[in-house]
Parts: C-alpha cells; structure tokens; sequence
C-alpha cells in the first residue's frame, strides 16, 4: 500500500470519529474542573509548581494524570524576573534547563536534563520554534519570544514527541501566551536599565459584540539594549581586533500581532493568531569576525478549533504556517600577505606590515552588505487532528493524524533546493481503566511517521501513576528521533561543509519518579524525587580543529543517566519557596568524561515575601551550576571547566492602586557581581599575525585556543506595568 492511501485512510477514519455516537469522557471533564478551578485562582503569586493545583491546558492536565512529570511556570512567577528574555526565565524557573549559547548575545537554545539543541522542543502556542537548518546558518527561534506575552510555560519531561512530533526526545516547553477571552482590559509597560536598555509592551483584549462571542486583541513590543560584554578584549586575535573587532553588542527586538476569538456557544471555540517578530543582533566571535549583525524575520500564523460534542467526545484540530528568514553580515579582516609589505589604504605614505591588517574588512562570502547579504530561511507548516473518546470505566483513547511539511527558502544561490520534507504522523494514546484498581492511571501510546525521505519511524511512549494516600508513584517513557538538519547536510562554509550521508539521530528515556503533596491548612507542601535515564543513537555532531570541520554521527551511544530532587513549600500568602536539585552524568558509552555543555549537577530555586496587603513583594532566585566543560582544538586536545558558579538574581515589587494595578520593579541581574561564563568556545589564530608570518603552524596545537563567553555583569532595571 502507498503511502499517500494510508494517510487519506487514516485521516478518514480520524474525522469520522466526529460523528460517532456518544460516549463517556469522564476523564476530560475532570481535566476541564480543574483547569477551570484553576483558572479562578490566576492571580495567586505562586511562582513554580508541579501538579493540577494551576491552570493548565488540557493536554497538560492529562500529562499529569497519566504519569509525566509537568512542572507548571506561571505568569506571576514570570514577571517576578522582570527578565527581558525567555533565556533567563528558563535559567531561573525551569527546574533541569540549561542554556546554550549565551542569553545576551542574541542566540540561545534551552536544554532540558542533559539533552542537546536537537533534544528538547520549544512550541509557542503549538508552533514548535524548531530550526530546520536553513542554508546560510542557524535560526535562534526561541530568541524571538517576548516575555510579557507568556501567560505560563508547562514543561512536560521525558520524551514526548508522541503528541508534539519530532525533536521532543527529553523534553518539551510548551509556552501560552495570553488570549483574547471576552473580556475588556488594557495591559501596559515599560522598563529602562543598565546597557541602555529600554523596553515597552502592551496588549488589548476586547469583544466587539454584546454576547462577546466574538473578540480580538492587539498586542506589542520592543526592547532595544547595547548589550553587556560578551567577549574579553584581550581573547579578541590582534588582527581581528585591529579591524574593529572590539565592539558592544546591542540587540533589538519588536513583535506586533493581532489574536481572534469566535465562541458561539461554551462548547465550540476557534482562535486564529497572526504575529510578527524581528530581532536585530550582532555577535562577531573573536577569533574571525569583525562586523557581524544579523537579522531574523520570524512571521507566524496560528490557528485552534476545539468542540465538546458533548460530555463523551472531544475534537481539537490546531495549524501553523511560518517562515522565518535570516539575514547575516560577516567581515573578516583583510590583512597585508605581500612580504615587502602592503600601502596603507587610508593613508598612501604609510606601510603596512607583512601579515598585519590594513584596518579594512573584507565580507565573507553571500554575507556582505546589502544585496550582497543573501537571505536564509524555512518555510514550515503543520496540522494536528486528534479526537478523545472514552468507553466509560474501560478504556480512554486519545488518536490523531499530525502533517508538517517544510521546504528551504534560502536564497537560489545556496543551490539546495526547495522541495518540500512532508511527514505524516499517526498516533494513538490507549489509557485502559483497571478494574481492581480504578486509581492507578496507565497510558500506552504508539505512533507511525511517514516521509518519502526516510520512509517510516515508530515511535512509542508509556506513562503511569499510582497514588498512595498523600503519596504518589509515577513514571513516563519513550522514544523518538531528530532528523539531520538542512545546513548539516549541504553546508559550504570556509571553515565548515555539510555531510549529506548523515543519519537519523535517536533517543529512548525513561522518567521515574515518587512524591507527596499535602496542604496542611495555611502551610502547603510538596516534594518529588525522581531518576532518569536516555541513551541517543546516532547522534550528530561536528568536528573541531579541521580545516574545514564538519558534521558526523558518532557511533558512540551518548548515555544520560540523572537524579533529580524538586520541594515547594508555602506558608499562607505571605511565603513560598522552591529548591530543586538535577544531577546528569552525561558520557559517550567506554568515556569518563562529561558531554561538552552539560552540567554534572544544577541546584536551583527561589523564594518568595509578599506583604500581608500585598504591596510589598521580593523575590530571590539562586542558582548554583557544578562543573561544564568544553573541548575543542586539535583532535579535542583542550578542555575547560566553565562552571561551578553561583549567580543570584533578584527582585523588589511595589504595587499600588485600589486593585494593585500599578506595579513597579527594581530587579537586580547578578547580586553578588559573579564574574562566571555562560558558555565557553574554542577559535583558531588563522588571522593571527603570528600564523600569517610563519611563527604558528596550520592545526599545531598553538593555533588554537579557547575563550569564554562571559556571564551578566551585576545590572539594575526598573519597570512599572500596569492594566485597566
């Protein structure tokens, strides 16, 4: 059978289910209280916490029920930060999240429990902001997420690509943002603080008709900073910096978008968003480049259709189109190779040394100025139909059909080709009620992807949860797989060249875990200890201290095995605090040796003081990070322990007004003024006057060296925010 005939099959089979007789959904009704529950407790100041007790989608509720470990960050805790950014959310609010990259410099990845780039999926109201790897470089899709926008972030860990797709293999962070919902209200703000930095933002929720079925919201932003340091003047190589390598970093973003609501009745709703974001940066690195903005265009349509047929049937139908672009700017420095010497282009009496820049720069390649700068960029675009229906006190069964489809939409001269990747997903979650034991919760889950460039892949995931008065048992596993990268496959750089025989990356992880919750009566607590385990297969990775490098699939089992450690704890209104403890030992399979990037342990948390009138309200989130290291240079020959660190950040609010609706913010980035990396790398002297005179030998180990990419200074910032 053809493939095309089995998705139109299976698509048919999925629709009719719209019209089949009723039947009992007892399991998403209590999902549906819950959340609804929740939902009138909104403005509670809690700041991270694990369970049903907030708001939550649905799909979360149901993750939770059937054994994942979902930690759910809500909006009070997010403005608690005041961070400009969803790097330094996820630093200080998502328990296990490490960051790759470096926050400031405009290009970030979130990592979960030991995981890589390719391993944890981000998806902002269900559009995964995944990169496909357009031709000229990277596109740092999570970059592009304003902060104020987020109404909650749910971290869903232990592979979950089941009902996400692809690339979800440790973890998802699914954010939502907020919504138009009927009401009328008016949110403003603004912040100014050290860089320079200035921000504003705002949104406007309002219905158009006296039944408010239907309703709209505007909304924006824009934040402009010059950027604390990145790189250490004295790491810059001395040509590069001749050339006008030493530079601030400032970066710019701003997001408008428009949100819709039609709600005929309280049964059906149907949501359409459409959002624009553009991020300008640069982040010349100091072994190569001495001018280096970059420009992302990242637009973006949403759309979600769900109906209760009635209490038995549940319909969801969700869509996505994106297509983000990067422009890129990168010169070199042109440097004197004439051994008499060179005639200084500013000044014709003057000489310029053998090997000694000329002070100009010279663009690379399809990244000069202007037209000049060729554009690299995806087209994606999905679509994800899933029905639940439950057989009452049987069997509760969640079945979908998801398609996403991307193509490169680089510029011709890159010569790669737009033919569109289509991958077709099946999927079905069977969640058994067990007759001599109705409080044990059990899912077994299965899905099927189909493409004409790999064929077919099956996945499979399992989750369960047993409850023991106050206590609880759970535990979740699966399976899934990271395709190779458009860049990693036909990448032609100077100094990287892609691989088009790579392989289909995989993952397996298990989660288990036990916990207890009780609420005491004005003193709330919880606590959870769990282990974790993933091997990944074939997993893609890139040479270092090649002329040229390039990318590879290390046949070496990549094996993470962690102990995690999570305890909230809230006295009344006034006092709550969170600890949370990730250990990940991260090794190749026969090596000692930690994975590059991957903390041995991470100690987190924060607390929280509001004054009994709530006017008053500090908040502090300490983190402490064990040892990352980094490798680099000739045959990995370097290696650099960048972290145990500890950073502290802080906040202090007042908030005024008969409802509390004037709020200011002091927030202070690195109390303790840490001086600490966020990220360590390793460059070559190939623009080194040494190397250029002879004194330093191609791929000798003095050709190469490392240099760290360096932490936030301590910074002050203040806000005010307010809603009407």
């Amino acid at each position: 059978m053809k493939t095309p005939n089995l998705r139109l099959t299976a698509l048919a089979l999925l629709l009719s289910t719209s019209l089949l007789p009723a039947v009992a959904h007892a399991t998403a009704d209590e999902a549906d209280a819950a959340a609804d529950a929740a939902a009138d407790d909104q403005g509670r100041e809690s700041i991270v916490v694990t369970g049903l007790r907030e708001k939550a989608t649905q799909q979360a509720a149901e993750a939770i029920t059937f054994g994942n470990n979902v930690q759910i960050v809500d909006r009070a805790a997010i403005e608690a930060t005041g961070a400009t950014n969803f790097a330094e959310i996820a630093q200080f609010l998502i328990k296990g999240a490490n960051v790759g990259y470096s926050p400031d410099e405009g290009e970030y990845t979130i990592r979960l429990d030991g995981g890589g780039d390719r391993d944890t999926l981000v998806v902002l109201d269900g559009v995964p902001l995944y990169d496909r790897g357009p031709a000229l470089e990277d596109i740092w899709g999570t970059t592009t997420i304003d902060p104020h926008m987020i109404e909650r972030a749910e971290v869903y860990r232990g592979g979950n690509s089941l009902f996400f797709g692809s690339n979800g293999g440790i973890g998802v962070i699914s954010l939502v943002t907020k919504r138009p919902d009927g009401t009328d209200r008016v949110e403003l703000g603004a912040q100014y603080g050290e860089f320079n930095t200035r921000e504003i933002w705002g949104n406007a929720r309002f219905a158009i008709d006296a039944d408010k079925r239907h309703s709209f919201m505007v909304y924006g932003s824009s934040i402009q900073t010059d950027g604390p340091r990145i790189f250490r003047p004295q790491d810059i190589i001395d040509n590069v910096a001749a050339s006008g390598g030493i530079q601030k970093y400032p970066l710019n973003r701003g997001n408008v978008g428009v949100k819709y609501l039609f709600q005929p009745d309280e049964k059906t709703q149907f949501r359409v968003n459409a959002q624009y974001t553009q991020i300008e940066f640069q982040d010349p690195f100091p072994d190569t480049e001495t001018f280096s903005p970059n420009r992302v265009r990242y637009p973006i349509v949403d759309f979600t259709f769900e109906r209760r047929w009635s209490d038995k049937l549940f319909t969801e139908l969700a869509g996505y189109w994106s297509n983000p672009k990067l422009n890129n700017t990168e010169t070199f420095p042109e440097i004197c190779m004439i051994r008499t010497g060179c005639v200084d282009p500013t000044n014709a009496a003057r000489t310029v040394q053998f090997g000694f820049s000329t002070g100009r720069s010279v663009p690379f390649p399809n990244k000069g100025f202007g037209e000049a700068s060729k554009v690299g960029g995806f087209r994606e675009m999905g679509l994800n139909f899933r029905n639940t229906i439950n057989l009452p006190n049987a069997l509760e069964v969640v079945a979908g059909v998801q398609v996403v489809s991307y193509k490169d939409d680089s510029d011709p001269v890159f010569r790669i080709g737009s033919e569109s990747q289509t991958v077709t997903g099946l999927y079905a979650d069977f969640r058994p009620v067990i007759p001599f034991s109705p409080d044990t919760k059990l899912s077994l889950a299965i899905r099927t992807d189909f493409s004409e460039s790999f064929g077919s892949k099956t996945i499979w995931k399992f989750g369960f949860r047993q409850p023991i008065g106050d206590f609880y048992l759970r535990g979740n596993g699966g399976t899934s797989y990271s395709l190779p990268r458009t860049n990693e496959l036909f990448r032609q750089e100077p100094t990287i060249i892609g691989n088009p025989d790579l392989k289909t990356e995989q993952t397996k992880t298990f989660n288990f875990a036990a916990g207890f919750a009780k609420d005491f009566g004005g003193l709330y607590f919880d606590a959870e200890f769990g282990w974790f385990k993933t091997d990944i297969t074939n997993r893609i990775q890139a040479t270092s201290g090649l002329t040229p490098n390039t990318y590879f699939n290390n046949t070496a089992v990549t094996q993470i095995r962690g102990l995690a450690a999570d305890v909230n704890l809230r006295i009344g209104e006034t006092l709550s605090a969170n600890v949370n403890f990730t250990k990940q030992q991260a090794r190749l399979a026969g090596s000692s040796l930690q994975i590059n990037e991957t903390p041995e342990y991470m100690i987190g948390g924060n607390v929280a003081w509001h004054s009994p009138d709530k006017t008053f309200h500090v908040t502090l989130f300490p983190r402490y990070q064990g040892p990352e290291y980094s490798t680099g240079g000739l045959n990995n020959s370097l290696r650099y322990n960048f972290g145990n660190y500890f950073v502290m950040n802080a906040s202090i609010g007042l908030w005024l007004g008969e409802d509390r609706q004037h709020k200011f913010q002091l927030r202070v980035a690195n109390v303790f003024d840490k001086v600490y990396a966020e990220r360590y790398g390793f460059g070559n002297r190939r623009y080194d006057s040494r190397f250029i005179r002879g004194e330093i030998a191609l791929n000798s180990p003095q050709y190469f060296y490392g240099y760290p990419f360096e932490g936030k200074p301590r910074a002050f910032y203040v806000s005010y925010n307010t809603s009407f």
